[in-house]
């Protein structure tokens, strides 16, 4: 699975004005930055790749969202929701999703005065 599939699923259930990948260019006040991350071990089956059913994507989301610390925070939380318990499809494969973290993690605000969260998840996915 990519970061850009992530994405593109991801649009479909939650509402933003700007997406990015692995980097945040410009200056927005709105948007998500999905990051490749570690964190997640890494799963091999005693019989190699063939015999591995899945593996785990390890995924870092930055809500990074206005000058209103509640407005941010309710996005920040509506994507937590969007993702914790829930299974989907992503690029032809079954997906669910592992959170470490009981919810999103405040990083205070950029030098622009934006209000930014974190959000860990995990995707398990079929490989």
């Amino acid at each position: 699975m990519t970061l850009a599939e992530f994405r593109d699923w991801l649009k479909t259930v939650i509402d933003c004005p700007q997406w990015y990948l692995n980097s945040m260019a410009g200056k927005v006040d709105r948007c998500i930055t999905l990051y490749n991350t570690t964190g997640a071990p890494g799963r091999m089956a005693v019989g190699g790749p063939q015999a591995t059913g899945y593996a785990i994507k390890p995924v870092s989301i930055l809500v990074h969202w206005g000058k209103s610390a509640s407005a941010a925070e309710t996005k920040a939380q509506e994507v937590y929701d969007a993702l914790f318990g829930q299974s989907a499809t992503i690029g032809g494969k079954r997906a669910w999703f592992h959170m470490p973290q009981s919810g999103p993690i405040s990083v205070g605000v950029d030098s622009e005065g934006v209000y930014e969260f974190v959000i860990e998840t995990h995707i398990y996915h079929e490989r």
